[in-house]
């Protein structure tokens, strides 16, 4: 068989680098693998519309139901991807945390729900050439403001002993109902993933155990979320975090140190189908 000399094997590999990567003597160009800024520009949409959002599955067993706080747990999951390995993960369309009441939980009895609430993020890296090497953008999604009605003296009375434990006095029980505040369908969906050659990037997300912010007779559900990027080239490896909160009043804060770029708040063009551009 036959063997290829050093000089002709390297030759064969830059063939296949554009030129715009590589330099005289087959050194790669570093200033291509450099970042010289980074930019997060957010676009808030909410159509401002009460909206039934998709029921949950009959069995909950298989979702993580832990963490419970005043209650309250998470009927979905704790962790999936967005972007793996520079493309859309193949878990999103189907991830999703919710925080609901844990204790005789009856979707029927859910009603006022509200959104969804949807805040688009575009996340874009720019090389010490002008290049924009990393340019995605995603969209945070969820339904609010869901309460539960349980009518009847001898099943309120029942419920309200679940959920607080039996601490709150008949005086105290009011009308009898407890008016909750709560999330589901909260996702995290890539858009549009474009990514040039010879950089790669994730994004993954990961929840934490919900908790009531509100009080026993009127819980207010809340979740953070964690979105762990990392990006990768020839010469390094950086990563980080963007964290968001959100409650069951709608309120939605981004606690992610601040490289944001002033966005417009206005519609935007949501594709069905993210789409994947590797040049």
């Amino acid at each position: 068989m036959k063997t290829l000399n050093s000089s002709v094997a390297l030759a064969a590999v830059l063939a296949l680098v554009p030129p715009l990567f590589a330099q005289e003597g087959g050194a790669m160009n570093k200033d291509y693998f450099t970042v010289a800024g980074e930019q997060v520009t957010l676009t808030e949409v909410e159509p401002g519309r009460s909206a039934q959002p998709p029921a949950m599955p009959e069995n909950l067993a298989s979702f993580n139901k832990s963490g419970a706080g005043g209650g309250i747990v998470n009927a979905g999951l704790s962790a999936w991807g967005v972007i793996t390995s520079g493309a859309p993960s193949g878990s999103y369309s189907s991830a999703y945390a919710s925080a609901i009441p844990g204790f005789s939980f009856n979707w029927g009895n859910m009603a006022d729900w509200k959104g969804p609430k949807e805040m688009v993020y575009r996340y874009k890296v720019t090389n010490l050439m002008g290049i924009d090497v990393i340019d995605v953008k995603y969209k945070i999604s969820f339904f609010y403001g869901g309460t539960e009605d349980y009518s009847g003296k001898s099943q309120a009375s029942n419920y309200i002993s679940q959920a607080t434990g039996g601490a709150v006095t008949e005086e105290a029980k009011g009308d009898g109902k407890i008016h909750g505040r709560y999330i589901t369908n909260f996702t995290v969906q890539p858009i549009s993933v474009n990514i040039k050659w010879g950089w790669h990037f994730d994004l993954s997300v990961r929840m934490s155990d919900p908790m009531n912010i509100g009080t026993k007779m009127a819980p207010v559900a809340a979740l953070q979320s964690s979105l762990n990027w990392i990006r990768k080239t020839p010469f390094a490896t950086d990563g980080g975090t963007f964290s968001y909160f959100v409650d069951g009043l709608g309120n939605f804060k981004d606690l992610s140190p601040d490289m944001r770029a002033e966005g417009e708040v206005g519609p935007v063009q949501i594709s069905e189908t993210p789409t994947v551009s590797w040049n």
